[in-house]
């Protein structure tokens, strides 16, 4: 087969600055390691606990790597994040327990990390009460400069490199790392903020750990069909990566971690079976590790469908509204591995794409006749089937997507546009369903899944992702204050709303935990799974509702419940 060979005798520092070069994830399995042995080209970076691999490449060489390793993998490509946004510490029973003197816990010697748009280091808020930062690191991978041999891109800043900053006139001449956006600042007051007042943060003294994600590589935002006007697009690759840099860093600081993650996508199966999320379940059994995570804002957002082929050589259709010319965008169909899923496509003025017959690795792409509009169809096998289509620019009005029952024996499909933000307003599925929307990679096995409520009034907020996942696994596990929270922007004091800021909340109040368990060695053995457990026995329910369910999981987080629960019951946590 013929590959590009462009620029491998380069350093893998270098190469990835290159603009040609992409990267994908793989399991650096025996075969993938011959695989490799004679291919230059592939050049492999980090791996992770699990086995998996991050790899870079010239972009043209892909299509060929995609058959040789990929076609029965849909993992092959990243997946594109984006932010999930649009007296909340006392709501959730934070306030209770900051207060209680003999517990004495503000989050002392616990980190909370924050992969996400970044953190402006200069706020009073990320400070001790001596003016040192309470940040330990920042890798902001959008900068090049200084960093240590195992990282291949971005600069590194340690806590002494910030008090440096901090004491000089010109703090950005030292640390020139900036959050433009201001979503990572904002979620890093809300859960460690030491400031006063009502813009205390959940676990005031915790140590912060940051690393600002660079925008996903070009190449991938043009062939996902995503907005290239929306700046916070991230790779899951770079993500992955952010993620081990702070545990490693923890490991060797000896001090546990709770992981806030408030980005999302929708190009997944929502079952919790993408590498990423095996990476987060494998790493969340260890003792001092958490991952928190936003459940998503998509309930009430039309980007959810789903329906049966109740048998095989049936026909369903799923019918998407466009309702301005010339928008691109993609909708995944996902379905069991073990049934046979085919379909046609019919445009607004009536031209249709015949059936494709299900095949694995097949890639079809037509221009219409009478119309501008490029169709693409994709079909893919991993943990379940994948048909991905790819709508470029658009003709406005009503496109029919039928799906045939090839081969059923389940029959169950599930239909999603991108998040928003990551597809066009105008775009929606005309038969939407609410349930399994939380989005990925909120659906992994060992996350924290939290959902958002209103602690003014108790509701439930409108657009809180509601579950289940496809695993299936009840979602989210519970629900914390998420609308009109006050926090910290980089241009000063705010507001924000959306499951975002709650998972902040339950990451501070996960950080507390880990103090009393950890710290305190009240439970050295503590983990992500008992946290989850404290957190869903102390929750606030209401009399007059079943739980678990698909919308408030188990409940309102109330730590001072969870502590309240830890306190009466008779189970000697120490042997668990």
């Amino acid at each position: 087969m013929a590959v590009n060979l462009e620029n491998i005798d380069l350093p893998l520092s270098e190469f990835v600055k290159l603009p040609t070069t992409v990267d994908f994830n793989i399991i650096n399995t025996d075969r993938f390691k011959l695989y490799v042995q004679d291919k230059p080209y592939l050049k492999l970076g980090t791996e992770m606990a699990n086995e998996l691999i991050v790899v870079y490449t010239h972009r043209d060489n892909l299509p060929s790597l995609f058959e040789d390793l990929g076609n029965d993998f849909n993992e092959f490509f990243p997946k594109i994040l984006s932010p999930l946004d649009s007296r909340s510490n006392e709501d959730s029973g934070i306030t209770q327990i900051q207060n209680q003197p003999f517990l004495s816990l503000s989050g002392r010697n616990v980190v909370i990390g924050f992969v996400d748009t970044g953190i402006d280091y200069t706020k009073e808020a990320f400070r001790f009460e001596d003016g040192s930062s309470k940040i330990l690191f920042l890798w902001d991978q959008t900068i090049d400069g200084n960093r240590p041999d195992y990282l291949y891109f971005g600069s590194v800043y340690t806590q002494d490199d910030i008090n440096r900053a901090l004491n000089s006139e010109n703090p950005y001449s030292i640390v020139p790392s900036i959050d433009e956006d201001g979503h990572g600042t904002f979620l890093a007051s809300v859960a460690a903020s030491n400031d006063r007042g009502e813009y205390i943060g959940a676990a005031p003294k915790a140590y912060i750990m940051a690393v600002k994600l660079k925008r996903a590589n070009e190449f991938y935002i043009e062939r996902f069909l995503l907005p290239k006007d929306n700046p916070n697009l991230y790779e899951s690759t770079d993500f992955v990566l952010g993620l081990k840099y702070i545990f490693d860093r923890t490991e060797e600081l000896n001090l546990p971690v709770v992981q806030c993650i408030a980005m999302g996508s929708n190009s997944s199966g929502h079952d919790g079976n993408t590498l990423l999320e095996d990476y987060m379940t494998f790493v969340s059994q260890r003792a001092g590790y958490c991952f928190i995570t936003a459940a998503g804002n998509e309930s009430n957002a039309r980007h959810h469908s789903q329906g049966k082929l109740p048998r095989t050589g049936t026909t369903e259709t799923v019918s998407v509204k466009v309702g301005r010319q010339g928008e691109s965008f993609s909708l995944s169909i996902f379905g069991p591995a073990y049934d046979k899923l085919s379909a046609s496509i019919t445009s607004p003025t009536g031209e249709v794409i015949a059936r494709l017959p299900f095949k694995v690795g097949l890639k079809y792409s037509e221009k219409l006749v009478f119309e501008a509009s490029t169709v693409s169809i994709e079909y893919y096998r991993s943990f379940s089937n994948l048909i991905w289509i790819g709508f470029r620019e658009a003709t406005q009005g009503i496109w029919d997507i039928t799906l045939f029952g090839d081969a059923v024996v389940s029959g169950d499909y599930f239909a999603w546009l991108p998040i928003t933000g990551q597809v066009s307003e105008y775009v929606e599925l005309l038969k939407p369903f609410p349930e399994y929307t939380i989005v990925y990679p909120a659906t992994a096995i060992g996350s924290v899944t939290t959902g958002a409520y209103n602690s003014n009034d108790n509701s439930l907020y409108v657009s809180s992702s509601w579950g289940p996942t496809r695993l299936p696994r009840m979602a989210p596990d519970l629900v914390a204050p998420g609308v009109n929270v006050k926090g910290i922007y980089p241009t000063g004091v705010g507001t924000k709303t959306g499951t975002s800021v709650a998972a902040a909340i339950t990451a501070g109040a996960a950080a507390l935990l880990f103090e009393w368990g950890i710290i305190q060695g009240n439970i050295p053995s503590m983990d992500g799974d008992l946290i989850r457990t404290f957190f869903i026995s102390g929750a606030t329910r209401e009399e007059n509702m079943l739980y678990p369910n698909t919308k408030w999981g188990y409940g309102r987080l109330n730590l001072y419940g969870s502590f309240a629960v830890i306190r009466e019951s008779i189970i000697n946590y120490y042997v668990l």
